[in-house]
């Protein structure tokens, strides 16, 4: 098969075999020409027996698709293209490298696609050049990250910061170098499914009290991403920054309902093992506290551990926290914790403790931390970490299997509601923002249904006599 030559860059012109080219005459081709450009129909064989410069490039123009073309480089690289013509200047649009995914035809169908679309006025090349400067998914992170609260007032700093490592360690190396606007909704879903399965697990450095920062996956994990990715997207729509949310309608297993409640039974037996290992040494008291005024404040783990002198107002018996510092600050405003008497006598007992503190120098200290890490109590006296790890220690001691920590505060609630308290107390006491949050506890109490089935009853045997409610009965 032979393919005449179309002319190279200086005019010169002739007819070449491409695969059948000799050596000598190619060679002395190549050092006289720059660029030699031959006709031939594309396809698998002509382009893999297309010779390779020493200098300067082959072109391999079709004979069947004008402007459809191969180019070779000294490198042996060969790179589909097209070539079309915008007014009065001709434009070359790159399709991609011989071999997978551009075969012959798929590189043939996507040059007339690009044809078509300079027949309807566009520019693919002007397309492409903008979509290679378009803002990337990781553009978009740093973004949200950096804008979002400026235009977030209500959300709370240590929210920004769980979102900002969910995005840089989930969504960033799965799909950070994708153009966000281009993202597609499969894309989003094979991403969430990636998380699902762990692919963006790892062991890693971290700046944390321990160095070591442990990236999990699953279901949980994925939920979260997938809400966090959701929202940035819905904020660069808002923002005029993205045009479509990939990450909406990504279908994941519902999250499993976990209400785990302390017995009364149950939460003795915690205290008491919590006590023993104070006693033993193997606990120190500073976590048995944070411990105890968790169980009988409600409070969330963030909140105790995190708590200041300032927070505490023994006067009015309660905790006051700003609205930074709670989950629904930004919903409720400032938070009140109040304070039963065995949690006033834990906060004195702390309080009167204070003046053991000193420093390295021997002066006392003025910690402004209720509960203050031991391992930095003479440095930074920063908060306590691991109360995960005492927590379950306790349980093991106390032999209480399938709690979590976060399960102090669903107990709590549960021994609110079986005292009498309304869910409308309970949501209060708990600092939920509204009430549905608290309806996960509505069947501890007794059921408002039943109480009135019951009322109706009597009504019903006291006006009519008991004769009429035999007769009803049968």
């Amino acid at each position: 098969m032979s393919f005449p030559v179309v002319s190279d860059c200086f005019g010169r012109s002739g007819v070449y075999l491409v695969s059948g080219i000799s050596a000598r005459h190619h060679a002395r081709h190549q050092a006289e020409a720059q660029m030699l450009n031959i006709k031939g129909r594309i396809g698998k064989d002509t382009v893999d027996d297309l010779p390779i410069p020493e200098t300067g490039e082959t072109r391999l123009w079709d004979t069947d698709l004008t402007g459809f073309l191969v180019r070779v480089r000294p490198s042996g690289r060969k790179v589909y293209a097209v070539r079309y013509r915008i007014g009065k200047e001709n434009q070359i649009y790159t399709i991609g490298a011989h071999g997978s995914p551009w075969t012959p035809a798929k590189a043939r169908k996507k040059a007339q696609e690009v044809l078509d679309n300079v027949t309807a006025g566009l520019d693919p090349a002007a397309e492409k050049l903008a979509e290679r400067h378009a803002m990337t998914v990781a553009d978009l992170i740093k973004e949200y990250i950096e804008r979002g609260p400026q235009t977030k007032a209500n959300k709370r700093a240590i929210s920004w910061s769980s979102d900002a490592s969910c995005l840089h360690r989930h969504i960033l190396p799965l799909v950070g170098t994708k153009a966000a606007d281009r993202l597609s909704h499969e894309d989003a879903a094979r991403a969430i499914y990636d998380i699902r399965h762990g692919k963006t697990a790892v062991v890693e450095k971290s700046d944390k009290p321990r160095g070591k920062a442990v990236v999990t996956g699953g279901d949980g994990v994925a939920r979260r991403t997938r809400a966090v990715a959701a929202a940035m997207f819905a904020w660069g729509i808002k923002h005029g920054l993205v045009k479509q949310n990939p990450f909406t309608g990504i279908d994941l297993p519902a999250a499993p309902v976990k209400e785990r409640f302390l017995s009364q039974a149950e939460a003795g037996a915690f205290l008491d093992a919590l006590a023993r290992l104070e006693a033993e040494g193997s606990v120190d008291r500073v976590y048995g506290d944070a411990l105890r005024l968790l169980l009988l404040t409600g409070a969330r783990k963030s909140e105790i551990a995190n708590l200041t002198w300032s927070e505490v107002d023994f006067d009015r018996r309660c905790l006051v926290l700003p609205p930074e510092r709670t989950k629904a600050g930004g919903k409720t405003g400032e938070r009140r914790i109040m304070l039963m008497p065995a949690a006033l006598e834990i906060l004195s007992r702390r309080h009167d403790a204070r003046a053991d503190y000193v420093g390295v120098d021997g002066k006392p200290l003025e910690l402004p931390l209720v509960f203050p890490s031991p391992r930095t109590l003479n440095t930074t006296g920063g908060p306590i970490v691991g109360l995960r790890r005492i927590f379950a220690k306790a349980c093991l001691a106390a032999d209480i299997k399938g709690v979590r920590l976060h399960d102090m505060r669903h107990s709590f609630a549960s021994f609110a509601v079986a005292d009498g308290a309304s869910l409308f107390l309970v949501s209060k006491l708990l600092g939920h923002a509204n009430t549905r949050t608290t309806e996960r506890y509505a069947h501890l109490s007794s059921d408002p249904l039943q109480e009135a089935v019951d009322k109706i009853g009597k009504r019903l045997s006291v006006t009519n006599g008991r004769d009429r409610l035999k007769a009803i009965v049968g």
